[in-house]
């Protein structure tokens, strides 16, 4: 399950600071949450998949997209038999379902679970970016950096290591039990769960024993003494760097742009609007891939400069 953590590449993504990165998020969450239009949201998804590709993150990148397809299908679905709402009927399901009533299926519901699946997809492709190309104590020094209380910041920091090492722990557990001759995956249901209830209790036990460790580790370091705290390395700030944060933040200074003027906005419901977008939003929407697109550039730029 190491898919799920941060991949150390030497690459003009991974080499860029992590403020511009920070920024970029922040940029993509805005549009995400302000945008309504499909085409708007799909273009918005696409256009994190150059970073994805100069990153060479890819593979683990479609690890975490299998995981917002499986979320998607769930929206999709579960928006279609709540919403009854929308003048195109496609068919009545027979019958009464428990708190669903006899759902009716509308071609309006099943749009707009299509379009909120692809507000889920952008923005979990760009959290997945941040995680695999910033390295976490990087993430940490920044958040420090941004004035956040100390202890918050290490409980995050610890809180976003705790699945993928959890994850990394069930796999370890799972093979050791398999070695020993444990059959997991055949036999009937009860003894599948039976089989898997030791897995169980020996990840609680190595959790419980990671949490005692960091504890030591905690105090042997003198943490909540209230001094001030020094730190091994630290992120310095280039011109580069100053640049790629400016340009980071305009995607989101756009996206707000468009939401107080009403740009980039669908009808849903009654029935969907098929009007065609004006001349005004195809150029936002050709300046938002731009700007979105434009950190890459800059990481390249970034990366010419430090190895002259």
């Amino acid at each position: 399950m190491r898919s799920f953590r941060y991949q150390n590449r030497n690459t003009p993504v991974h080499r860029l600071n992590p403020f511009p990165k920070l920024g970029w998020i922040i940029s993509i969450l805005i549009l995400a949450l302000v945008l309504d239009s499909p085409l708007f949201l799909l273009l918005l998804f696409l256009s994190t998949l150059p970073l994805v590709r100069a990153g060479r993150v890819g593979t683990e990148w479609r690890a975490f997209m299998k995981l917002a397809l499986y979320l998607s299908a769930a929206i999709i679905l579960i928006n279609a038999l709540v919403s009854s709402h929308g003048t195109h009927v496609l068919f009545e399901i027979p019958g009464h379902l428990p708190l669903l009533g006899a759902p009716v299926i509308t071609l309006e519901a099943i749009i707009y679970g299509v379009a909120m699946s692809l507000r889920l997809l952008a923005i979990i492709s760009a959290f997945a970016l941040l995680t695999l190309t910033v390295n976490p104590d990087d993430m940490m020094l920044a958040m420090i950096k941004m004035r956040l209380p100390y202890k918050s910041v290490l409980v995050t920091s610890l809180s976003t290591r705790f699945m993928p090492t959890l994850l990394d722990d069930v796999d370890r557990i799972t093979d050791v039990q398999r070695a020993r001759g444990l059959e997991l995956d055949k036999g009937k249901l009860r003894h599948r769960i039976k089989s898997r209830a030791s897995i169980v209790t020996a990840l609680l036990s190595n959790s419980l024993d990671r949490a005692v460790q960091v504890a030591e580790a905690m105090e042997s370091r003198a943490f909540g003494t209230g001094r001030k705290r020094t730190f091994y390395r630290d992120i310095s700030f280039s011109p580069a760097d100053i640049t790629a944060l400016v340009f980071s933040l305009l995607p989101g200074a756009l996206g707000i742009f468009m939401g107080l003027n009403g740009y980039g906005q669908y009808q849903y419901y009654p029935s969907l609007s098929w009007t065609s977008l004006s001349r005004g939003e195809w150029w936002l929407l050709g300046l938002m891939v731009l700007l979105i697109v434009a950190l890459l550039p800059l990481a390249y730029l970034k990366q010419r400069v430090d190895l002259d």
